[in-house]
């Protein structure tokens, strides 16, 4: 029998009860469940960062000083609001770390100026030799000049992930490590993953769907209402591939799309009839230091119509959103018009009012104090940009929001109470609260289970369908995560480059 990794015993009042699991050398073992099952509470335990009366976990000893984990939750702490700080420069920001200063041997291992330290030069070789190994299987040597704040979602996870390996873990914990990779970015996380267990790193995986099992996965452990269903050995017909066929749906949303060239060029298509304009970008450019992140975008939408934006990790999405919503002074010296207004005149929360927005940064720095209920209501501005204050009328409609994303009873839940695909829900209720004019969902099924996608999905499309003149603009990198109705395609496939 291999040596123990470690042993979990739950009592039978506890979370988990009753539940006896056992992770042995040679085993590598995913856990996966539906939305608030209980897979990041699990992760917190097994990482010792979450005490849990009634749940023993044990470790050998270098086994238990040597423990990392990885969580949504960890980037939504380092993002905090200074994401909405970095929308307001495209240069330098002072006190702002780069990717490099944060993977340095100095940060990683938090070392302060003042501190004596002895001969730490073996330990500094190791450090080097794992970070040169790193930039290889994460691609991070392309993120070391960027500053923290200027990353993209998955560019964030990427570089969250360096920064656990780089204290050589000898157990890794990771929480829905592919959430916002791009399908690319996910075969070579996989890749890594397998990599890395082949070198004797121990991996317990929170995972969303069998087409994210790296090859090395040899056990699954199924949650549901911080339950254990079933564990067990994995087998060979539980692991699914993203097949071709998903990804043409993917490709052939309707012969009216249009891609984006290299240098991210779209250009509406002609004959819109008698359709208003929503969004009109002329040769837009946006840097972020010597960065190019969008170059010369031309780019018109005209009411009702449904885009999908697409393109890899860093292709400038969440930019072009940021522009849209007017949170990127870039805006303000180009030639972009919403609704018919160049940015920099007109009444900019009239604007804003127009809009419904989810996105991973939203989740990030939205306080968790907040209600659902709450957080729901900061959805509809007035012309000031203040809270509106909620009608009965407008109260009950917003806990049919919550009812109709699965959140009945959560209505007094604080957000930072829920589950990261709980959130996610919650956001989605709040885009739609104010009944808006444009809808912009920058990966709106990011954190969430097959089932609570396919009903988010289903309810996205009979909103669609409802309101011929709600214009929507969608982020996805899955063909699963794209809601039906769309008709047009806007392709950043070329990425940023330098110049």
């Amino acid at each position: 029998m291999n040596r123990e990794v470690f042993s979990f015993a739950a009592s039978r009042d506890a979370p988990f009860a009753g539940t006896v699991w056992t992770f042995h050398e040679g085993e590598q073992w995913v856990v996966t469940g539906p939305n608030g099952s209980g897979k990041t509470y699990l992760a917190t335990i097994l990482a010792g960062e979450t005490p849990c009366r009634g749940v023993q976990v044990e470790m050998p000893e270098e086994i238990d000083g040597s423990v990392a984990l990885l969580t949504f939750g960890q980037q939504q702490s380092e993002a905090g609001q200074s994401w909405l700080q970095a929308r307001w420069h495209d240069s330098v920001i002072e006190d702002e770390k780069t990717v490099d200063q944060w993977l340095s041997f100095e940060s990683v291992n938090e070392i302060t100026p003042f501190e004596v330290r002895g001969d730490d030069a073996a330990e500094r070789a190791r450090f080097a030799r794992q970070a040169r190994l790193l930039d290889k299987l994460l691609h991070i040597a392309g993120l070391r000049d960027r500053l923290i704040v200027q990353l993209s979602n998955g560019e964030m996870r990427r570089t969250l992930l360096a920064r656990a390996l780089l204290k050589s873990p000898k157990l890794l914990i990771l929480d829905d490590p592919f959430a916002g990779l791009d399908p690319a970015m996910r075969r070579e996380l996989k890749a890594a993953l397998d990599a890395l267990a082949a070198r004797g790193l121990h991996l317990v995986m929170m995972l969303r769907d069998p087409d994210e099992f790296p090859s090395c996965a040899t056990h699954r452990l199924e949650l549901d209402a911080l339950r254990v269903r079933r564990m067990g050995r994995i087998s060979v017909c539980s692991r699914t591939t993203e097949t071709a066929s998903r990804t043409l749906h993917l490709c052939s949303l309707s012969s009216k799309q249009r891609r984006a060239g290299r240098h991210s060029r779209c250009l509406c298509p002609e004959g819109g009839g008698a359709r208003p304009p929503v969004l009109e970008l002329r040769g837009v450019t946006v840097r972020y230091g010597k960065r190019l992140v969008l170059d010369r975008l031309d780019w018109t939408v005209c009411e009702g119509e449904r885009w999908l934006l697409t393109g890899p990790n860093g292709s400038g999405k969440t930019t072009l959103f940021s522009l849209i919503a007017g949170d990127n002074p870039a805006a303000y010296g180009q030639d972009i018009r919403v609704f018919g207004q160049a940015r920099g005149t007109g009444d900019l929360w009239e604007i804003r009012r127009r809009i419904g927005q989810v996105s991973p940064e939203l989740q990030c720095y939205t306080d968790g104090d907040l209600t659902c209920l709450e957080l729901i209501f900061t959805g509809c501005l007035n012309e000031e940009g203040n809270i509106e204050r909620p009608t009965p009328a407008k109260r009950k409609e917003a806990r049919v929001l919550l009812e109709r994303f699965g959140l009945k009873g959560k209505e007094r839940t604080a957000f930072g109470s829920l589950s990261t695909g709980e959130q996610r829900l919650a956001l989605l209720a709040r885009a739609l609260y104010p009944h808006p004019d444009l809808l912009l969902l920058d990966e709106p099924c990011l954190n969430l289970d097959a089932r609570a996608r396919k009903h988010v999905l289903s309810v996205i499309g009979e909103i669609i369908r409802q309101t011929p003149s709600l214009t929507v603009l969608c982020v996805a990198h899955r063909a699963s995560e794209v809601p039906p109705g769309m008709d047009h395609r806007l392709d950043l496939a070329g990425g940023c480059r330098e110049r």
